[in-house]
């Protein structure tokens, strides 16, 4: 008996060259330019339009080891799966607390909560920007349904964290919790604490001594917790690019580990404290090849801080963007979640966090947050992400993605350190103008509509129902500080200073209260904030105000197209005028065509409208816009505008009374908030 043996695939098909390729590619484009397939990114990496093994070197790295660009575990998450650990920013502890019983009931992990920025500064009144934590009794409640040896906790309180940290191992005492068995992560962040709120509730150097001291009590007495933070967000919110993001984080962790060797940690005690917090994008390829390059460069980095193999695994925390979400038509957002949590899952994560639809809007509802919490449990249960490690691996597009990632990141990490450093970078707003100019370039193309946002610059719905998020009440909330500031030795240090925050604390002092005393009278450290962004922003302005107006007048703003002769001939024009003009929040008056200038003339009268649109051919135009327009003006339009550029025609279209063109590569915000301020809409 003979045995058949299977051919393989990639020989039942002869090889085709680049060159090869490349000619009918030319041949097909009839004419025009190869270029224009390619793309270049906001970090000025060229995408091509095919990829080949001849763009990718030959390597023998493996998932599990050293860079770990596949990996931090040889298996990936086929041993396991990613840590679904959902965040919680109601103010009020005790919704958080049953919000969190909901979320553990239906597959949830650990839980992390994002303190407000009474917390945050050591402040009294609660702010509504997170959960309000003003002493041991408000973490008790959030913590009500939690097992605290089963269920990992993470703290998100910027650079006060030794005192809310100081809660939780009072709450683990409480329960009588041995403290090796907690585990999470405290976060302890002062450089992505002042690039997000601007201020610190200490000075910069007493900041750094309580992450020392929550670091060395970590290693020594909460071995499963991580006491210090990276926080990406305020970057990534600023409107960073990946490689920004990348260079940022790796000169923000080499700051710390630098701090904590200094305090006397060896290399590997302290980058086994250090947790990345990531957060992830729409681009998928681009933030997969993000993550695998910063694993990379990081393993790279502390390899030549002399830190071991296993000291280079490097620890992400990944969460859905909250600068791609949008407040119009925020089901999208749904899509947007899943696609950056598929992406997190793929790029290999240890935990994640999938934020609500209705994020923008504050708080989410019970179902956004089911929505947000199954998208993870879909992703890990059913969709078979974890059954591959490294599921990229091998793709010769992803690879040249991350190479080219990991160099131009790496590069902005250098530019950091020759500038001084990550502190320094922040402090003379060298970090806050990079980042500008990159937020820019990204906003030009959004307004041209070179890039879209569904359901905002595109296919924008003018009539859709707003999402009803009513303002967190906060009266409630605040808690009177005690009557005498708590007794805390503040002259000790390490874990001493640490067990006498915890007893102040058990006997009922407040964060506000303790931030005083630890704080020695000192003024905090302060500095511009990187400001949040949503790159949706500025289109949403212009809906916001024509909505302001339809609200105070009974209608929106109305343009009327003018669409010459049958459909076949307009209709291309006329559904990307629509689309220009819904996106700004204009009613378009449609129809299905004109044979003749009175007819349309007396259309147009019966709306009226004062915007009227021309939309045709080319040859149309020449033909209809020198008698239209003045005829438009004469029968009420304030502004004629013609879907389609002028050419050779502008001039004479213009001195006709055509007010403006508009076409694809138009700035459409600048033109739409022109016409607005025209028409009287404020």
């Amino acid at each position: 008996m003979t045995t058949k043996t299977e051919e393989p695939i990639t020989t039942r098909f002869p090889p085709i060259a680049r060159a090869t390729w490349q000619k009918q590619v030319e041949k097909d484009l009839k004419g025009a330019a190869f270029a224009r397939l390619r793309t270049t990114t906001l970090d000025g990496i060229v995408l091509e339009p095919l990829y080949t093994s001849e763009d990718v070197a030959a390597t023998d790295e493996v998932a599990g080891l050293p860079p770990y660009r596949r990996g931090t575990h040889a298996l990936g998450q086929a041993d396991g799966r990613w840590d679904l650990r959902q965040a919680y920013a109601n103010p009020d502890p005790s919704k958080v607390g049953e919000e969190i019983g909901q979320d553990l009931s239906r597959g949830g992990h650990s839980v992390w909560l994002c303190l407000d920025q009474s917390v945050r500064l050591g402040q009294s009144p609660p702010t509504g920007d997170g959960m309000t934590c003003p002493n041991l009794g408000a973490l008790a409640k959030a913590l009500d349904k939690v097992s605290l040896p089963q269920t990992a906790i993470s703290l998100d309180a910027g650079a006060n964290t030794l005192p809310a940290a100081a809660q939780l191992f009072a709450l683990a005492e409480q329960r009588g919790v041995p403290f090796p068995k907690l585990s999470g992560a405290l976060n302890c962040d002062p450089l992505g604490a002042l690039a997000r709120d601007g201020a610190l509730p200490y000075t910069l150097p007493r900041s750094i001594a309580h992450l020392t001291t929550l670091a060395a009590f970590c290693l020594d007495r909460a071995p499963n917790l991580r006491a210090v933070g990276v926080s990406l967000v305020p970057y990534h919110n600023g409107g960073a690019s990946p490689a920004q993001e990348i260079g940022f984080a790796l000169a923000q962790g080499l700051y710390y580990l630098k701090a904590l060797t200094a305090a006397g940690l060896s290399c590997d005690d302290a980058a086994s404290q250090i947790q990345f917090t990531v957060p992830i994008g729409t681009d998928f390829f681009m933030e997969i090849a993000k993550l695998r390059a910063l694993r990379s460069n990081w393993a790279q980095l502390v390899a030549h801080c002399q830190g071991s193999a296993d000291a280079q695994r490097i620890a992400v925390h990944a969460v859905t963007s909250t600068f791609t979400k949008t407040r119009r038509d925020p089901y999208v957002n749904m899509l947007r979640v899943t696609t950056e949590a598929f992406a997190a899952a793929v790029g290999g994560v240890d935990s994640l966090s999938t934020a609500g639809f209705d994020v923008a809007y504050g708080p989410s509802d019970g179902f956004a947050r089911r929505i947000a919490s199954n998208t993870q449990v879909i992703l890990n249960e059913e969709s078979h992400v974890t059954r591959v490690a490294d599921p990229a691996g091998g793709s010769y597009y992803v690879e040249h993605l991350t190479n080219e990632l990991a160099q131009a990141g790496y590069a902005r990490f250098r530019a950091v350190e020759q500038a001084g450093g990550m502190e320094r970078a922040l402090r003379e707003g060298l970090i806050a103008r990079e980042i500008q100019a990159i937020h820019e370039a990204r906003e030009k193309d959004l307004r041209k509509r070179k890039q879209a946002i569904t359901g905002v610059s595109e296919f924008a719905n003018v009539d859709e129902k707003p999402i009803d998020r009513p303002a967190p009440d906060l009266t409630h909330l605040e808690v009177k500080r005690l009557d005498h500031k708590p007794t805390v030795e503040t002259q000790q240090t390490g874990a001493a200073l640490l067990a006498s925050v915890m007893a102040a604390t058990v006997a009922g002092a407040t964060i506000a209260g303790l931030t005083d005393v630890l704080g020695h009278g000192e003024e905090g450290a302060t500095m511009p904030a990187i400001s949040a962004q949503r790159q949706a922003a500025p289109y949403e302005n212009l809906r916001d105000r024509c909505d302001a107006h339809a609200a105070k007048t009974g209608q929106r703003p109305t343009a009327f197209l003018c669409n010459l002769g049958s459909i076949p001939e307009h209709k291309a024009r006329s559904s990307f005028a629509s689309g220009f003009l819904h996106a700004g929040g204009f009613a378009c008056l449609d129809n299905d065509g004109f044979a003749d200038q009175a007819s349309l003339l007396a259309a147009f009268q019966q709306t009226g409208s004062k915007v009227a649109v021309v939309c045709g051919t080319d040859a149309q135009y020449g033909e209809w816009v020198p008698s239209l327009a003045p005829a438009l003006k004469a029968a009420g339009a304030t502004h004629v505008l013609v879907a389609g550029r002028g050419g050779d025609q502008e001039r004479a279209f213009r001195d006709a009374g055509v007010t403006e063109f508009i076409f694809m590569g138009a700035d459409v915000v600048a033109t739409l908030n022109t016409l607005l301020t025209a028409l009287g809409v404020q």
